[in-house]
């Protein structure tokens, strides 16, 4: 299952490949080099509907201004630059990408920071419950070959390679 972390490190990823660098770990009261981005996740809510497990992430994309004083420009650029890069899906893993929605934005000139808040929408097919029981036609015609002399053979495994067989768990 694709999880919030695998989010957030795909969020990374992409900002690095925006902005030219990987967003700060660092939290405001330890210090940080201007220009920066960080990322602050926000809500996580999750809910299961018929099969599908429903993840939704807001999280707030932070980018600060080089100049504490001076900015004002170069926040408005990076805003046009999210802006755009923000049509396209972000990808998480092979096959699975997450379309950004609801993005706003907030530029506060006291700070000279720019926050883009976005919320993202997770589907994902939940496995089955019971994804590694046998059926009770596979036990049946496990019991039935072994009640007829022959070595069992286990119906999902005809070869006779499943572990433990043939002397491999020795």
């Amino acid at each position: 299952m694709i999880t919030i972390i695998d989010t957030i490190r795909a969020l990374s990823d992409w900002i690095e490949g925006l902005f030219g660098e990987p967003p700060t770990t660092k939290d405001i009261t330890e210090g940080f080099e201007r220009p920066c981005t960080y990322i602050q996740p926000g809500t996580l809510d999750t809910a299961v509907e018929g099969g599908l497990r429903h993840d939704t992430y807001t999280m707030d994309v932070i980018r600060f201004a080089s100049r504490t004083r001076s900015g004002w420009l170069e926040l408005l650029e990076w805003q046009v630059k999210l802006t755009e890069a923000l049509e396209t899906p972000i990808p998480v893993r092979d096959l699975f990408v997450v379309y950004p929605e609801d993005v706003s934005f907030d530029l506060r000139r006291e700070d000279m920071v720019l926050i883009a808040s976005l919320t993202l929408e997770n589907f994902q097919v939940l496995p089955p419950a019971d994804a590694d029981a046998e059926t009770m036609e596979e036990l049946i015609g496990v019991q039935e070959i072994g009640l007829h002399g022959s070595e069992p053979v286990h119906p999902r495994d005809p070869g006779g390679d499943r572990p433990g067989r043939h002397g491999d768990h020795l």
